[in-house]
């Protein structure tokens, strides 16, 4: 029997993976729904089982609970997604399938760009099955902002748009998305399910940071997904620009200006393999070598900020703020401080356009380490004027993303869902 209370699972941003873009996703959806009335969240992670109660740091009224549900040859524990999408076909009883019966609806983030088949058969897999569990509990299934593709294959295509065809609810994050998902849906798309909105950290708070950013502070995400493995990355994403050689280079302008610099992690899992705190530790030393301990009191590694809530607050204080990883670059742009983003997919581009900052997305598929160096450099100088530009647009992301979470806080209450589900 359902609760006279909205409770609501979220999927597909788990709050445990060091990635805090993808916590900021989880986070910005519970609060921007608890203020809506929302009063029971069960979060999905990589943890073991069911854990009552918040993420450490999180300040919530709503109850939180987090559930494990989770990948990997583990087949045989209950935690597995196999298992329990194994179960469910077999009629059995598992924990995220009694989750399931007593919900409102799944909110599924996908990780903000995971939904496509880009990352490989097992990925899609983990990215599609929560999914597929919902629709087949009759649980509704609103798709939060995301990018939707690219699907290079016809059958993972064809499962994902069954899938968009079956939830309540789809909403993009940004234009491109949304003309993809029109583009997936075809004839069954349909404004009053099919929406544009924002990406959902655009509604996340920040934090004064715990200690004082010194005036004039250049702010810069070095992402560890790019500088520790430089080879790899160069070869995996199609880059044409030595990503080390462009911020080492900027960093020497920035500096030689009399800017402090700040090097700002946002990914930080504790392997450290793609980790953002190992490359911004390891840019330090490198201009430390190079400018012969020049400057070395001048660039500061933020260790202290360790959630995305700080981590806003701290990018907040720059004067100007550019990295990789796109959530570090959002928190810049949602906080209206110039801010350039150093791409390596088409991801950032339709989101930066919600600012009206499309201008400030550097490919470094298609431009030079020379070039790449002096567009960030071109920007850096360039921004006052690119601030003026952020502070006009602010009050409309801003809208968008309040509508947007009204919209969907009225469609996961009980008996108020917008249309029905179809059969796949």
């Amino acid at each position: 029997m359902k609760q006279p209370y909205t409770s609501l699972i979220i999927a597909g941003a788990a709050p445990d993976t060091g990635n805090h873009g993808v916590t900021a996703l989880s986070q910005s959806a519970v609060i921007g729904l608890q203020q809506r009335g929302v009063s029971q969240f069960t979060i999905l992670d990589h943890g073991r089982g069911l854990r009552p109660g918040a993420p450490d740091g999180w300040q919530m009224k709503a109850a939180i609970a987090r559930l494990a549900l989770k990948g990997g040859r583990r087949i045989y524990t209950a935690d597995n997604m196999r298992n329990a999408r194994l179960r469910q076909m077999f009629r059995l009883s598992a924990p995220i399938l009694n989750t399931l019966a007593g919900a409102d609806a799944m909110l599924d983030v996908s990780g903000g760009d995971s939904f496509t088949d880009l990352y490989g058969p097992r990925r899609f897999e983990q990215i599609i099955l929560p999914k597929m569990m919902a629709l087949d509990s009759g649980t509704p299934l609103i798709l939060m902002p995301q990018t939707y593709g690219p699907f290079h294959h016809a059958k993972t295509r064809a499962l994902a748009q069954r899938i968009i065809r079956r939830a309540t609810m789809a909403y993009a994050r940004d234009i491109n998305s949304f003309e993809r998902l029109k583009t997936l849906l075809g004839a069954d798309f349909d404004p009053a399910k099919h929406r544009l909105g924002v990406d959902l950290a655009f509604g996340l708070p920040s934090a004064k940071p715990a200690r004082t950013i010194e005036p004039g502070t250049v702010g810069i995400n070095v992402s560890g997904l790019l500088w520790n493995d430089p080879d790899g990355a160069a070869q995996r994403f199609g880059l044409t620009a030595d990503y080390r050689a462009v911020l080492i280079a900027l960093s020497r302008h920035v500096l030689a200006a009399g800017h402090p610099l700040l090097l700002v992690p946002h990914v930080t899992p504790e392997n450290g393999g793609e980790s953002d705190l190992v490359a911004c530790r390891a840019l330090k030393a490198v201009l430390r070598d190079i400018l012969s301990g020049r400057h070395d009191n001048a660039v500061t590694v933020c260790e202290d900020a360790r959630d995305p809530i700080s981590l806003k607050g701290v990018i907040a204080e720059t004067c100007w703020f550019t990295g990789a990883r796109m959530h570090a670059t959002i928190a810049a742009l949602s906080s209206a401080t110039p801010v350039a983003n150093m791409a390596y997919s088409g991801k950032a581009r339709g989101v930066f356009d919600c600012y009206g900052a499309a201008d400030q997305v550097f490919d470094m598929r298609n431009l030079s380490t020379g070039h790449m160096t002096e567009a960030l450099i071109d920007a850096f100088e360039d921004r006052d004027a690119q601030r003026t530009v952020l502070e006009t647009w602010r009050p409309f992301a801003e809208r968008r993303w309040t509508v947007q979470m009204d919209t969907i806080a009225e469609a996961a209450r009980p008996d108020t869902h917008i249309g029905e589900t179809a059969d796949a």
